[in-house]
């Protein structure tokens, strides 16, 4: 039987990255043919270490129309060349250029936002991002989304018709027996360890961050944050550090350079909880590995997020600086409710977002595309 080509478009990396990682690694190759197209180092890098093809075009992260049309046309090649059954687009930036080139070649397209493009901004700046997802919206052929909030954001503000939406949470791999790495990462100090994975930008509100572990420190000087994906996409770093210097939290604040998965599962399993105070989220996988870990998740209440937490049952959801500070103090107060929430958030996500099950999702929509 002929194998269903399906080409990945991306521009983007985390979890674009990870979600990608991860069907590569459990899709079933023998039915699914997958090539990527990126700008990406490491995609490139992991294509060649797991067999599949790789074409790169470059994309601006930003609104630019002469490399948004050279991007266009870039694509339109490589979909003419390669032919494939339908294109699987990832992010804001290769869902906009990759629409409009799988529509132009009478290609049928999967958009995954992973987070609304607009989100990201304010003011001018959102409303022309919310007009050209708009007037992307007629090149949409079917939209695929990772949290059910993320798919009615799309419905009721974007305007795309839900017969047109399809839904698979983000999702990992749930090992049959726990996994063992070596230490990479070392041992974090403080009493109290708690802990963010992501990069300074806007997305993850580095600086309410901040705000967070002034607060806390002051009154548990023993607590330590940690914060890690550091040195990539760095947009707010200036600002956080100004930020860590005027609180003089620099002994509690500590930013550690973006690692592996095994640095990522070392840190994890250090944590006493893990902090995700986004101002927007598709699903986060971070929140997943870590509510796996059993780790108890404090989070803001947004997208994704507002998908997986049950407030006050498998993790905490906050609004205001002060309900994150009543939350973290109850923690440490009652380590016991600590430890329970964390157990709860784990079989959740063993329930909920098992790759095994929800690839088999994914591949359903391939082939009936």
């Amino acid at each position: 039987m002929e194998k269903i080509k399906v080409l990945q478009i991306t521009q983007s990396v985390g979890g674009v990255e990870t979600y990608l990682r991860q069907l590569v690694h459990n899709i079933d190759r023998d039915r699914f043919d997958i090539i990527i197209v990126s700008c990406e180092p490491t995609l490139k890098q992991f294509c060649e270490e797991a067999s599949v093809k790789y074409y790169e075009v470059k994309m601006s992260r930003g609104f630019n129309p002469f490399r948004d049309f050279s991007s266009v046309l870039g694509l339109r090649k490589i979909i003419k060349k390669e032919k494939p059954a339908l294109v699987h687009l990832h992010s804001s930036k290769a869902g906009f250029v990759g629409r409009i080139a799988a529509k132009t070649t009478s290609c049928k397209s999967l958009f995954t936002p992973h987070g609304g493009s607009y989100l990201q901004f304010t003011g001018a700046k959102r409303l022309t991002f919310f007009m050209l997802e708009l007037f992307a919206k007629r090149f949409t052929y079917k939209l695929l989304c990772i949290s059910w909030t993320e798919a009615e954001r799309f419905s009721h503000e974007v305007g795309i018709s839900n017969e047109n939406i399809l839904v698979i949470p983000n999702s990992i791999k749930i090992p049959e027996t726990p996994v063992v790495v070596p230490d990479k990462l070392g041992q974090l100090a403080g009493a109290v360890k708690i802990g963010t994975i992501g990069r300074i930008t806007y997305q993850k509100n580095p600086l309410l961050l901040a705000d967070i572990v002034y607060d806390v420190t002051r009154k548990f000087p023993d607590a330590h944050f940690y914060f890690l994906g550091a040195g990539f996409h760095d947009h707010l770093r200036a600002e956080l550090d100004e930020k860590i210097k005027k609180y003089g939290i620099e002994n509690n604040l500590h930013l550690i350079e973006k690692g592996d998965g095994t640095i990522a599962l070392n840190f994890l399993r250090q944590l006493d909880m893990f902090i995700l105070p986004s101002r927007y989220e598709g699903l986060s996988y971070a929140l997943l590995e870590a509510m796996y870990e059993g780790v108890p998740c404090i989070v803001s209440k947004v997208d994704g997020n507002n998908d997986v937490i049950n407030n006050n049952e498998n993790g905490f959801s906050c609004i205001t600086r002060e309900q994150y500070f009543d939350v973290i103090a109850a923690l440490i107060a009652d380590k016991e409710k600590a430890k329970a929430v964390g157990a709860t958030g784990k079989q959740y996500v063993i329930d909920k977002h098992n790759i095994n099950t929800n690839i088999k999702l994914l591949e359903d929509i391939y082939t009936n595309i």
